[in-house]
């Protein structure tokens, strides 16, 4: 099961295909053939299905979620950061950072989110955009306050 969830770890990091864990398998398995027939069975036994890739790299990403949200709970103070960038499409991004500092005087930076930002990058296209204002209400508030409590 370890070995399933490093490659499908590999596989987000690479920004590859679920369906690259299937590829990955037939390697490995020509590989292990090769090199420990014996062990060919533990080599097989590896699920790397689409499906199983998915599953891994959501319970990692719960798993970091979770371990974030843990450490902001002990931070005496934080600050949110935005920042707009341009992707390969020239669609503007909005990306959002939280940095923060434990009792330890530990500072800790770590990004939240990158959202696609449909109207103008000013402070008021931010405002609006869907983090923005619903109902005169800012939604960032609740997006950080997510991980804050």
């Amino acid at each position: 099961m370890k070995a399933s969830y490093l490659t499908a770890n590999d596989i987000a990091l690479a920004s590859k295909p679920y369906s690259e864990g299937e590829f990955v398998k037939t390697c490995i398995l020509k590989a292990a053939e090769i090199v420990c027939s014996e062990k060919l069975q533990v080599f097989a036994n590896i699920s790397l299905t689409r499906n199983t890739v998915a599953e891994r790299i959501s319970n990692i990403f719960e798993n970091l979620n979770s371990q974030l949200k843990n450490k902001v709970k002990l931070f005496v103070t934080f600050s949110v950061a935005l920042d707009e960038s341009t992707d390969i499409s020239d669609v503007a991004q909005l990306v959002i950072f939280i940095r923060g500092v434990d009792e330890t005087l530990s500072v800790t930076v770590e990004f939240l989110g990158l959202v696609p930002m449909t109207d103008t990058t000013t402070a008021n296209g931010i405002f609006n955009s869907r983090w923005g204002a619903e109902q005169g209400r800012s939604r960032l508030v609740p997006f950080c306050q997510h991980y804050y409590r």
